[in-house]
Parts: C-alpha cells; structure tokens; sequence
C-alpha cells in the first residue's frame, strides 16, 4: 500500500465538503475492549453501494468531501495517507477506524489478535495490512509482561511513525474525520537517539505531512501543540517545564480535536490546549522518536 502524493493535493484550492492475519491464541485474548482478528471479514453477501447518502443509525449523514490543502503545489515526494480527492466524512462513531476489507481493528488496536510474535507492518512493506500505514520503521506484535502488546523499531536516524487507514464500509471510500481523538499507552526503557526533540508524539487532522496538528510529551520535559500547514510549524501551546514520561512505566497520551478546540491529556490529566481551525479534516496517527523498542498498547481511535 505504497503511496506517493495524488494530483490532488497540489491543487490550490482549500479543502470543502458537500452533501452528497492471525486468530487469538489465548484466553487472554478475549475481553470487552479486544479488537478481533486482523483478518479479511468483510461479509460478502453485504449490500453494494446504491449511490445514496449513507446515514448512521442515529440519522447523521456521512458526507462526500473534497481533499485538498490551500498550499502551493508540492513535490511528488509529499506523504498523504489519502489516496485520491475524494473521502467521506461523518462522526468516528459513524466511521469508525476499520479497514477497507475488514472490521479490524473496530476503532482500537490491542493488539490481542495477533499470534505473537508477528509483524503487523514495516515502512518497506506497506501492503501488508489496509487499515494502518507505518511510513517509518516497523510495528510488531509481541509479548511484554504477560499480555500481548505492539513494539515499534525505528529507522536508522530513529524515527517511527504510523497512521490509522479509515474505510466507509458502505462505499470502501476512505474516511477523513474532523473532531476526533487518538489516544495510545506506550513504555519505554531509554532514548536511543537525539533527533527531533526524541519523545511520544500524536497526529489528529492529518492530511499530509505538511499539513496537521501534532502534539508531543518529549525527553526534555516540553509538553506542546503544533500546525504544520503548507510544510511551515506554528508552536500553538508549549510547556516548557511540563517535565518528562518516567522509564519502565505504561504512560498514556490523548490528543483530540473538536472543532477548533485541540486538548492534550498526558496521563489522564489535561496538559495544555489551545484553538485553530485551519484544517478541517484528516486521520491520526503516532510517532516516536528515538526510542527504539518502545512497546506501545490501546492505540485507538475515538469520538470525543
């Protein structure tokens, strides 16, 4: 699933809408939060597409938009998890994060449905799963502490990165959300490099990787949000003494976004916020810098 960056996204207009591998192994594997098997379960008996305006079970439309990001056209070499200009959007309630052939992972990847270990995507194999993406390094799944788990590897300049691959079950488009979380728990043992502010970052409206918002818990103690719009930062809110995530220890990190609201919850605890609407629609994702063998866990996508 290799993507470079579509025609699209060097249009110069801003976005709009309109209307319009492996089964469970163990008892443990079982439980109220498991996300199933990363298998192909699409029902094939399921309804095709008529061409109307789906709407979810509470009456909300999901609606057709058009993707494109206001900038001056880019180069070939720009990363969108988009494939083309046309997406649906609606709640993540409506359009949960699922693959396009599968239910998996039903909005959280706990990795509990994996016989481990396994490898559920590298950066040079990027076919190997449809509903997530890593752009940089690998994600496996392994065993820590008595439970299954996702680990991460980095690149050899100690990047990881990945994103949540969202299809409208009903038109196998994919899906761009605008309010949502992402929230994931992650455990480390040491920073193995020094490259980007090493630390444990979250993407909500991605829409390419010069347009998004992106917060961080880093190895220095700043604790920030940040706009990426047309390849140029904007540090919204920062903490400069916020102080680092403890070693050896399960942290959790949540960034959402509603309207143009952006929290950041380190822990349980809101860290900072702050306001921007400048892009309305996009995915999420993680990415950890240099922190090779991170184990991370819950990584879920919701509605806030």
């Amino acid at each position: 699933m290799a993507r470079s960056i579509p025609g699209w996204v060097t249009q110069g207009v801003l976005l709009m809408f309109a209307a319009g591998c492996a089964a469970a192994d163990d008892p443990a594997s079982s439980g109220p939060d498991h996300a199933g098997s990363p298998v192909d379960d699409r029902n094939p008996d399921s309804p095709e597409d008529d061409g109307a305006t789906p709407e979810s079970p509470d009456g909300e439309a999901v609606q057709n938009i058009s993707l494109a990001t206001g900038c001056p056209a880019y180069g070939s070499d720009v990363y969108t998890p988009f494939e083309s200009a046309s997406a649906v959007t609606g709640s993540v309630a409506t359009l949960p994060w699922r693959g396009e052939s599968s239910s998996y992972p039903g909005a959280v990847e706990d990795f509990r449905g994996y016989t481990t270990p396994a490898s559920v995507e590298c950066s040079n194999s990027k076919s190997t799963r449809d509903y997530v993406d890593v752009t940089s390094g690998c994600l496996d799944a392994t065993m820590f502490d008595g439970d299954k788990v996702g680990k991460i590897h980095g690149t050899s300049d100690g990047y990881y990165r990945s994103f949540a691959l969202p299809h409208d079950p009903t038109t196998h488009q994919q899906v761009a959300w605008g309010d949502q979380g992402v929230e994931y728990r992650f455990n480390y043992s040491a920073w193995t490099n020094d490259v980007s502010g090493p630390g444990f970052k979250a993407f909500v409206r991605y829409l390419t990787e010069y347009d998004l918002y992106v917060a961080s818990w880093r190895e220095d103690g700043v604790v920030q949000i940040q706009k990426k719009q047309c390849g140029e930062y904007t540090v919204l809110e920062r903490d400069p003494n916020y102080g680092p995530p403890s070693r050896n220890s399960w942290h959790t990190i949540r960034f959402e976004i509603v309207g143009d609201e952006l929290r950041l919850y380190l822990d349980g605890t809101l860290a900072i916020s702050t306001s921007d609407d400048s892009i309305p629609y996009g995915t999420a994702g993680i990415r950890i810098d240099s922190a090779e063998g991170a184990y991370i866990d819950d990584w879920r996508v919701y509605a806030p």
